[in-house]
């Protein structure tokens, strides 16, 4: 195939479309994260971060450049109601499974 220039376009050819999966995916992955937490209004993102490095010839001329993709996907964090626990001298935390808002409650076994 003829050299191509590398664009948005081009991205899927590029490296053997390896960047262009992974944008795939990253987007697959903020769809499956609204569709699995609706009630969470945050906006999912991705970023798709391109780095150009010189490759320098002796003479300092640049004639190639070392081109990445760093591409994350950003999904909300998932998030739990704060809870009590008790504290003990060791740094231990208590919970009761049975009274969750109470983790000194005592349960008859």
């Amino acid at each position: 195939m003829a050299r191509q220039l590398l664009s948005l376009e081009t991205l899927p050819l590029f490296d053997y479309g390896k960047a262009g999966a992974a944008v795939e995916l990253a987007l697959a992955t903020v769809v499956r994260d609204c569709v699995d937490r609706p009630g969470v209004k945050a906006a999912r993102c991705v970023s798709l971060v391109i780095s150009v490095t010189p490759v320098l010839l002796q003479d300092g001329d640049v004639v190639d450049a070392n081109v990445s993709f760093k591409v994350s996907p950003k999904t909300p964090p998932y998030e739990t109601p704060a809870r009590p626990v008790a504290v003990t001298k060791k740094g231990q935390l208590y919970f009761e499974e049975l009274s969750p808002d109470n983790p000194r409650q005592s349960t008859i076994d």
